[in-house]
């Protein structure tokens, strides 16, 4: 069963980044059409609530998309936590959170290079801090439970 967790845990990771491609892959136009839709679905439910207005006071649809930034590399920095724990026995469990933190990092800045090439869309040093808030407490989290789980093993 642990064999196939690691390829499970590689799978959702390299899903994950797939899927931050596609969205980072779209003009300009579409991204916009994108979040506006999101951002109309937030203010007409209850999904406002895990979009508190941190980022502009005034344009729910900035909000929308850095939240977006957030979520899913939270989602991307659980995976990858999870990925470099399994594949990588040899490190100390700080060095795989270090490294865990430092490939989520790459594919922030690579993400934010490819949108330089994407036509409508900009490259902003902001959004890596922006991903950085997502993925960084998802690591620190996973490394955690991983090290208290085996302090409450022994």
């Amino acid at each position: 069963m642990k064999k196939y967790a690691k390829y499970m845990a590689l799978a959702v990771t390299l899903a994950l980044l797939g899927l931050v491609f596609y969205f980072s892959a779209q003009p300009g136009a579409v991204s916009y059409k994108v979040s506006e839709t999101v951002m109309n679905t937030v203010q007409s439910g209850k999904a406002k609530a895990i979009t508190p207005q941190w980022f502009s006071t005034t344009n729910l649809n900035v909000n929308v998309r850095k939240w977006a930034h957030v979520y899913i590399y939270c989602a991307l920095g659980v995976s990858m936590a999870v990925t470099v724990h399994l594949w990588t026995v040899s490190l100390a469990l700080w060095q795989r959170a270090l490294l865990s933190a430092a490939l989520c990092m790459l594919c922030a800045a690579g993400d934010e290079l490819h949108q330089f090439f994407v036509p409508g869309r900009a490259m902003l040093l902001s959004d890596v801090g922006i991903d950085a808030m997502g993925f960084l407490p998802c690591i620190a989290a996973v490394f955690l439970c991983i090290r208290v789980y085996r302090g409450c093993r022994k």
